[in-house]
Parts: structure tokens; sequence; C-alpha cells
């Protein structure tokens, strides 16, 4: 309805899980790393909770997503059966079986199928959504199956996935052994004001549209009316971009936001806090238009018919945001474009630099991304501790071109000053000894070796500071 008067290329407030729009919040984040340590660290039990509506779901498909091509994961969404079912449906969301068996055949198939995926290093991860609804029967049958486990090799992990009551039934006495496998548990809360403007605007990003279009005073109201849950955040940004529309506005405003949650709560299903400022709000005047991320405010005159240029320019900060949005919709030519106009902003130079070069690695033009790491390691404010990312890539770049010499360089450099950073000491074994030899490099002079030595050392100041 309202995503071409907004050049909206989705919904971007639709209420299914989807993981492309995630918003990884300082939250999320947390989360998202845990849940990834436990499967590093081979985890047998690992456990999510959080109000219903607070993104477990969407945050779980994203790990599935991520790690479904190296291990065997299987999604169980219905937990709501009896001990006999249990393992039926196990089967089932991993691909094994659809016909009925009994409990023998069943336990005897997934064992099989179990060793088979170590044999080929894999593990099977199971994950268990609305686990709150297992009760303790079925937990305690969960914590039988991971006795498949030999102690040689992890073969099956875990994740629990559900609300707050999956963590008070964790804490219950006859709990105590199933607890005490759990190596990983985090408890997700609601996003804070900050981090639910920043929501709204990476899905209006996401979708296409401008992540200016809600005022910050909306998204402030939008965060109280929610309390921070992202299905809540979800809904009252869908009805009040319908409101827009219907009215034609350019921008939302606190003003809409009111009047499309009075109209929305009238119902009284829809469990918004802080209801008693709408009316106020609903017949207030419009307010001031925020540009966002200045001090700057336009009048509304400005956006009667047609956004005004200065309301849809974006900061530095918001255009990087962007292109590294492109970066993951895997569109890097465009991403580049404005990766480069970010990089105009000096506080960007190094990391839109380097998300330039990593783009043409992706690409597959290494002669580019050299030039790209290059540059942005000419940045002398550039963070230590991402220094050693992006000479590693340069270092693999110029591999990947044939410049031994100086992919060697460089990994002595990292070497130097962060041991055992990834596979550096191996790489450095693969091509040898470092070298004091003065020879031309694809035909330049030793001057051209002496101005990258001289870049290097450059960096290598910074990445010793670091490691003191």
């Amino acid at each position: 309805m309202y995503e071409s008067f907004y050049q909206l290329k989705a919904k971007p407030f639709a209420l299914l899980p989807d993981s492309s729009f995630l918003y990884q919040g300082t939250e999320h984040q947390a989360a998202y790393s845990l849940l990834e340590y436990g499967i590093l660290s081979e985890a047998p039990f690992m456990v999510l909770t959080g109000d219903p509506g607070v993104g477990k779901t969407s945050l779980l498909q994203k790990l599935i997503a991520e790690h479904g091509a190296r291990h065997n994961i299987g999604l169980v969404t219905n937990a709501r059966y009896d001990i006999e079912q249990l393992l039926p449906w196990i089967l089932l969301s991993l691909g094994l079986s659809t016909k009925r068996l009994d409990p023998i055949e069943a336990y005897h198939l997934f064992s099989e199928f179990l060793s088979q995926e170590s044999r080929r290093s894999r593990r099977v991860i199971l994950v268990i959504d609305e686990a709150q609804s297992l009760g303790a029967e079925l937990l305690e049958e969960l914590r039988l199956l991971s006795n498949m486990n030999d102690g040689r090799a992890l073969k099956l992990q875990i994740i629990l996935s559900g609300q707050p009551d999956l963590y008070t039934l964790l804490q219950r006495i006859d709990m105590t052994q199933f607890a005490q496998r759990i190596v990983v548990d985090y408890h997700l809360k609601p996003l804070s004001e900050t981090d639910t403007a920043n929501c709204i605007r990476h899905r209006l990003r996401v979708a296409g549209g401008r992540p200016t279009l809600f005022t910050d005073q909306a998204c402030a109201l939008v965060h109280r009316l929610s309390q921070g849950n992202p299905r809540l955040i979800n809904q009252v940004a869908d009805i009040t971009l319908t409101y827009g529309y219907a009215e034609q506005a350019r921008t939302i405003t606190a003003k809409l936001v009111a009047q499309a949650a009075i109209d929305r709560i009238k119902g009284r299903i829809l469990p918004l806090a802080a209801t008693d400022e709408l009316v106020a709000l609903a017949s207030a005047p419009d307010e001031p238009v925020e540009h966002q991320g200045s001090n700057r405010t336009l009048s509304l005159e400005l956006v009667v018919d047609e956004p005004s240029e200065a309301a849809l320019s974006q900061s530095s900060e918001e255009t990087y945001q962007r292109a590294m949005v492109l970066k993951e919709q895997g569109q890097f030519k465009e991403a580049v474009e404005l990766f480069h106009a970010a990089a105009r902003d000096k506080s960007l130079w190094f990391k839109a630099n380097a998300q330039v070069g990593f783009c043409y690695v992706k690409m597959r033009e290494p002669q580019a991304a050299i030039q790209a790491f290059c540059t942005a390691l000419d940045d002398p404010m550039a963070p230590p501790n991402e220094i050693a990312d992006v000479l590693y890539c340069l270092g693999r770049s110029l591999e990947s071109v044939g410049k031994v010499d100086q992919a060697r360089e460089v990994y002595d450099r990292i070497n130097q000053s962060t041991p055992s950073y990834r596979d550096v000491p191996s790489r450095l074994r693969q091509l040898g000894t470092s070298s004091k030899r003065s020879e031309k490099v694809d035909g330049q002079a030793p001057a051209r070796h002496s101005w990258f030595s001289g870049m290097i050392d450059n960096v290598q100041r910074f990445l010793i500071g670091s490691h003191k």
C-alpha cells in the first residue's frame, strides 16, 4: 500500500521473522556472540530466553543461515508433544524421516546419523524454539539424547530458546543435572530508546527507504509505546506508515504515531504502554521536523510536497551503514561507490576504505583490493585493534597476485606484534623465511619496495602500541 509512496522495495516492518532485517543492537549482538561462542567451543547445551516478540526467532534464523553450511542444523518449532513424539519431530527437522517409527527404530536412525555426520567432521545442532513448553520430562529426554556424545568428539549440540518460564523451569532442583550441562545462557532484553531508533532506521534502510523518515520524536514515542519490544515496534511503525500514506505525509512525526496508536489500541488487544499521552499528542500542532544526525531544525513547510535536498541528504555514517547493507546483500559495486562517498569524512577514512578492499576481495579483483587496503592503512588515526585484520587481508591479496616477498613482509609485521594471529605462522612457513633481499618486484625498482616497507613500518608502530 505505502511502499511505492515511500519508495520502499519491501515492507520494512513485517511481523514475520526475517534475519535480513534483523537489527543487531547491543543486546542482540551480545546474544549472538555468545551463541556463536557456544557453537565454536562445542557447548553441549545453550539457552536463549526472552519475552515474546523480543527477537529470539530472528536471531536463531540468522545463526542457522550463517552456520548451516558447516553443520547440520535442525529447527524444531512445535514443542507441544508428549515424550513419544519428541524424537520423531527431531528426525523430521533434520529431514531424516517422515514415516512413523517405533522408539527403538527412531533412536537407532538418529544415532547412526550422528555417527555419519561426525565422520564427515560435521556436528548436528538441534534448535528447539518455544522450549518452555517442553516440561521437565522432555528436557530430561533431551539430556539423555546428549549422552550420544562419546567423549572423543562432540556429535550433538542443543540450543533451547523460550520465554522466561524456561529459565524458571531450569532453576528447579530436579533439573540440576540438566542445568550443569548448560555452558551458554543469555536473557534477551528489550531495546533501549537509542536502539529502537536505530532499529527503525536500519529496517527502513534495508527496505530501500530513507532512514530519516521517522523523526527523533516519533522514534522516541514508538519506544515508549512498545517498551523496546521489536514485535511491537514493528506493529506501531507499520500502522503509522499506513496513516502517513493516507495523509500523504513525507515525514513521520510523533503526532502521526500517536494518531495511529490511538486507533490501534481501541480494541484493547495490543499491549502498548504510555497510552495516556496519546490524545494530547494526536491533537497537538505539528512538530518541527528534525534532520537526523544534526542539530538543525527544518520547518514543516520544507517537506509539504516533495522532500527537500537537505531532508534527503544522508550523513556520512548513514552512507556507510547503507553501504554495509548493500555489501551484505552481495551488491558489491554499489557498496563500493557508497563507501568511497563515506570516506570523504576523515573519521570514516580507515574503515570505509577497508570495506572497499573487502568488497574487491569478494569481487575477485585483488589488485583493486590491495590498493584499497593500502589506502586505508595510510590513515594515521586507524584503530590499532583493527589494523591487523586489514593487514592480513592485504597479505592474502598480495599472495594471490604473486607478490610473495611483499606478502611475507606483511605477515612478518603481524607476527612480530601479534604472534599466532589467525594462520600467519603457517603462512610464513609456506612462504619461507623472511629475507633482506632487495629484489625488484614485478619489474619495479627497489625504491618501490622501500615505500611499501615504509608504509608497513608506520602500521607496525600502531600494532606495537596496541599490543603493549
